[in-house]
């Protein structure tokens, strides 16, 4: 059966509704198999590109403060996730890493060999298709590990 072959789920969150989705379905898996389940929030440093249109006297001071946001946005993040799973039951680990999401995710399976990635996704219209990175249609393409993409309802 296929469940026996789920033994390291990875659940990818960012602290949206589409990831928070996407949480529920790993937490599934996860109970349903025995698999162990990692959480992993990426801090992506895009907003820090716009430091340099700070004048020079703010600069240190807001990428301090986006530094700040992103931390405390991953321990939150993670930090529910991890009080929903120890509350099910469920053998799991969170970690956080600092890069652009779609590497860090890469290099995370690649290192850890998962069975399986669990992402959520968005459905986008118009616009949002120009102006989204799309995440989990990259990670389709370079991903050798199992992928399940969530849609919000």
């Amino acid at each position: 059966m296929i469940l026996n072959l789920l033994k390291k789920i990875l659940v990818c969150l960012d602290g949206e509704q589409h990831s928070q989705r996407a949480q529920e379905y790993a937490l599934a898996l996860a109970k349903a198999t025995g698999a162990h389940l990692t959480a992993l929030h990426v801090e992506n440093p895009y907003l820090k590109q716009f430091h340099h249109e700070i004048y020079a006297a703010g600069r240190r001071e807001y990428v301090a403060y986006v530094d700040n946001l992103l931390r405390d946005l991953a321990g939150k993040t993670l930090a529910e996730f991890s009080q929903t799973a120890a509350v099910q039951g469920i053998a799991h680990a969170i970690k956080s890493r600092h890069g652009n999401p779609l590497d860090e995710i890469v290099k995370e399976t690649e290192e850890n060999n998962y069975d399986l990635v669990v992402v959520g996704g968005k459905y986008l219209r118009g616009l949002e298709r120009l102006k989204s990175e799309n995440l989990p249609n990259k990670l389709e393409k370079v991903l050798k590990t199992a992928l399940l993409i969530v849609k919000q309802q």
